[in-house]
């Protein structure tokens, strides 16, 4: 009987939506063609199409709780050579944000298990978020790439090599960020973790630690999303991965911290127009320093003193 019911069930459904259901998971997927853009989206089809990546973002639907016809996309993204455009499905409306290419000047891959955000950061200071399960981590990743590649040519700049980290997961994210890059991805600057420190309010804590790396295009900063953590608490899934182009940066800053001391943390601060990058680190990075001066990033002097 349920099987019954069941073939009825899909027999009377639209084609397109059928095809949409069986399609509809966890994951981003790539709009191809008109067949695959979700329908309240179709209008804008015309104009999207020939987009280097179109994307459909999905809602945090259980796949049971799902059926033919539904609402089942929050948002469509296409990325192009010139601009992004961000459709986002509000309440009896689609809004629409456009941004030229040229505008985004950072970006942040968030992870935490299966929870996924990818972050724009723009010149004005302002930023667009997108949450996403990570299953389609690969996908964003490639996105994420392209977005932030110049198509210019590369700098033959390099900083001295760095010892590759003791720890397995920050030595697993190399080998990942290198499978990802078409070149390979070079260590400036490590931080081994559960190193002791000290918080702002001399709260004595542990360190999470962090990495700084480098493409001939881009600065990549790992770290664990929170500097410390408690003496107590040691489980962390969440990192982020941070990508600078050399070329958005406008300045650096590096606050060595005060009193001069092991256990407390320094910051570089990238500055990209109106956004502000800050990394929290326990040993003041003048490798880092050196190699965003020898890329033509200039330091405020006051901050070098």
């Amino acid at each position: 009987m349920a099987s019954t019911t069941m073939s009825g069930w899909r027999a009377a459904a639209d084609p397109d939506d059928l095809r949409e259901y069986d399609r509809f998971g966890p994951w981003i997927d790539k709009v191809q063609d008109l067949s695959d853009m979700p329908r309240r989206f179709r209008p804008w089809w015309p104009e999207l199409e020939g987009a280097d990546y179109v994307l459909k973002v999905p809602r945090h639907y259980d796949r049971a709780q799902v059926r033919p016809g539904m609402d089942l996309y929050e948002s469509v993204i296409a990325v192009d050579r010139d601009r992004l455009c961000v459709l986002r499905a509000e309440v009896g409306e689609v809004v629409r944000r456009d941004v030229a290419r040229g505008d985004v000047v950072a970006s942040i891959r968030h992870s935490n298990l299966l929870y996924g955000r990818w972050s724009l950061l723009l010149a004005d200071g302002d930023r667009l978020d997108m949450e996403f399960n990570t299953v389609s981590q690969a996908t964003v990743a490639e996105v994420d790439r392209f977005l932030m590649s110049s198509g210019e040519g590369r700098s033959t700049v390099t900083a001295a090599p760095v010892d590759r980290p003791q720890n397995h997961f920050f030595g697993s994210i190399i080998t990942a960020l290198n499978a990802e890059e078409p070149s390979r991805v070079r260590l400036v600057h490590v931080e081994e973790p559960d190193e002791p420190c000290l918080t702002d309010r001399n709260r004595r804590r542990r360190s999470t630690g962090a990495m700084i790396l480098h493409t001939p295009d881009e600065l990549l900063i790992f770290n664990r999303d929170a500097a410390t953590r408690s003496l107590f608490r040691r489980t962390n899934y969440a990192f982020n991965i941070v990508r600078v182009p050399f070329r958005r940066m406008t300045s650096f800053e590096l606050h060595r911290a005060q009193p001069a001391s092991p256990a407390r943390f320094s910051h570089l601060v990238l500055t990209c127009d109106r956004q502000r990058i800050v990394q929290a680190v326990l040993t003041p990075p003048d490798d880092v320093a050196d190699l965003l001066s020898a890329y033509g990033v200039p330091c405020r002097p006051s901050d070098r003193d």
